[in-house]
Order: structure tokens, then sequence, then C-alpha cells
């Protein structure tokens, strides 16, 4: 898939080669064996960097291909890429954490569950002496090295902006939002408020409810709506897989007056943008980020500095420019 870059950064230097292999955990905070989360695996070489991964979950179609960026970036790089899936579960990711501690990895790379939960996280790392990055989601805790991702308020201003032009500034928007506390969830919300509802008085919030990122979900709570909210105008997803569940539900209802808009710029929703049947999406350049969070782990590692936050932007797709992100 073609992705536009928007870097804000450009560090080079000379990245080590050592021989790359991956595994993952079964799920319960174990490691050493393969599973179903996989990475590839190889033996022999050099090796010299082992490089843990804490992912939020790898049922996320999002979170899957940032682990794949990781692991065709480490491929380059010939690291060794320890990847663990959080399962979305706090504690899950706190238990792993600790396992990549206990195992003497040379950095850890957190992609965190939870803003407030997932913090303990990084004091235990950093404890330990070992360089931490946060990627595409953070902790409260600024105890990191290095966060690579976007400054996710600002997909939630794009969302807002698309549906204030969608609807003429007149409306009512359902919310769809992901898992509660989630710093994305957080920070999308208050970008879409700033955006939409603070800016379009004549734009009502008719209602709210979390959707913990699931598309099965979204689905169900859009079929909810639909019977309970005849008026709704247009839904309000924070990823896109709650928003193709959402757009599922509305197909499946044969309503054709209800605009639906989401965040991430995933595979299936490009498409459905294309087809014009999704409004739109925000795209989140995860493949970028993941391969820049390895760099910059392997940079930490050698002694390296590095800006605080390297921050990619966001860029709305709509049917217009959507040919430009779509798979060649």
């Amino acid at each position: 898939m073609k992705r536009r870059k928007a870097w804000k950064w450009m560090v080079t230097g000379v990245l080590a080669a050592v021989m790359l292999t991956g595994c993952s955990s079964n799920g319960n905070g174990d490691t050493g064996k393969t599973g179903e989360s996989g990475g590839n695996s190889g033996s022999g070489g050099d090796k010299s960097y082992k490089i843990g991964v804490a992912a939020q979950g790898l049922s996320h179609e999002f979170i899957k291909s940032l682990v794949e960026s990781m692991q065709e970036k480490a491929g380059e790089l010939k690291v060794e890429l320890v990847v663990m899936d959080s399962q979305d579960k706090i504690e899950e990711q706190l238990n792993q954490v600790d396992t990549l501690v206990a195992q003497k990895v040379d950095a850890v790379i957190l992609n965190a569950v939870d803003l407030v939960g997932s913090s303990p996280a990084v004091d235990k790392v950093k404890e330990a002496g070992i360089p931490l990055v946060e990627v595409i989601t953070f902790t409260e805790n600024e105890n990191y090295d290095v966060f690579v991702g976007t400054d996710p308020k600002q997909s939630g201003i794009m969302m807002g902006d698309i549906l204030a032009d969608k609807l003429g500034g007149k409306g009512n928007v359902a919310l769809l939002q992901g898992q509660i506390g989630h710093s994305a969830e957080i920070t999308r919300g208050a970008g879409l408020q700033e955006a939409l509802f603070d800016k379009h008085k004549d734009v009502k919030k008719l209602t709210e409810q979390t959707a913990n990122w699931n598309r099965d979900e979204a689905m169900s709570i859009t079929e909810d709506w639909l019977q309970r909210f005849p008026e709704i105008n247009a839904i309000a997803a924070q990823n896109d897989e709650m928003a193709m569940g959402a757009l599922q539900a509305v197909e499946a209802s044969g309503r054709k007056d209800i605009l639906v808009v989401g965040i991430d710029g995933i595979a299936d929703a490009l498409k459905a943008v294309k087809e014009d049947r999704l409004t739109a999406t925000v795209l989140d350049n995860v493949t970028a980020e993941g391969k820049r969070a390895v760099e910059v782990a392997v940079g930490l590692i050698k002694g390296e500095k590095f800006e605080k936050k390297e921050l990619v932007d966001y860029v709305p797709v709509t049917k217009e420019n959507v040919d430009e992100y779509l798979a060649k």
C-alpha cells in the first residue's frame, strides 16, 4: 500500500547489522514459544541486539500491521525481535514487560494498552537501565526515552472537520469510542469535540458508547442505535474496525443517508471509501511508525540521541484522494 510519509524529522545513522529472529507469546506472558501472534524466525549470524515488543492486541488489523512493519525493519537491520501479544489486557502487558526485562532484552518497544494502567511498565523498564520506545499509543508516564507515532488529537480534529463539511454544519452524530482509558480514545475524542461539537452548535452528539475497537461490537451497537435514534445523521468511529462494523449495520438497515467516518486507513476501509460506501477515514501511517520505532530502538542501544517525540502527520482520505493510498 502506498503511504504518504509526513515525518517531521530525519535522523540518519549507521545501524547495526545482526541476525533477525522473531518469536511471540502465547498470550499468557510466556516467551520463547512461537504462537499465533507470530513473527518470523531465523538462526545463525552475529546476533547482537534483542528488542522486546509488547503489542496492544494482535486481533486488531492495525496493530498487526504495526508489528509486521517492525518485523520487516528488524529483518533489514538483522536484529532479534521478541513480539508479545497483550490481548488488550493491562495486567497481561505488565506481566509481559516483566518477562522481557528478566530476559535482559537490549530495548523495549511498548504499544501501550492503557494510558494509565500501562504506566508502571515504563518504570520497570527504565529501572533496569533498558532503553524504551513507546509507539502509536502512549502512557501518562513520561519516563520513556522516545515516543514514535502521531498526535491522536489531530485525527479527531480531522474527523470533525470532515463531518462538519459533509453535514453542512448541522446534524446528529453518534460516537463509537475505543477502549475507555486508552490514549487514543481520550485524545481522538478531545479532537472531535473541539473541531465538531464546540465549533458547530447545530451539530449535536446524539449518543456515545465504547465498542472497544471491535468491529462486531460496533455493528451490534449501531443496530441498536438505528432502532433507538432514527434521527441519526452520522457515525464517528474512533477506529476503522468500528467504522466498518457500523457501516455493515447501516447497509443492512437499508439506510443510505447516514455518514460513517473512521480513523486508521486500514485496507478494507480504504476500499470502502473508494466504493463510496464509507464517507472517509483518517490515515495513520502505521508502516512508517513501526519501522521508525525499530530504528530508534537500535539507535538508543547504540547511545544515539533523539527528540523526545517523533511525530507523523495523519492524512484525511476521501473518495477524492483515496487512489493515492490503495494497494497497487
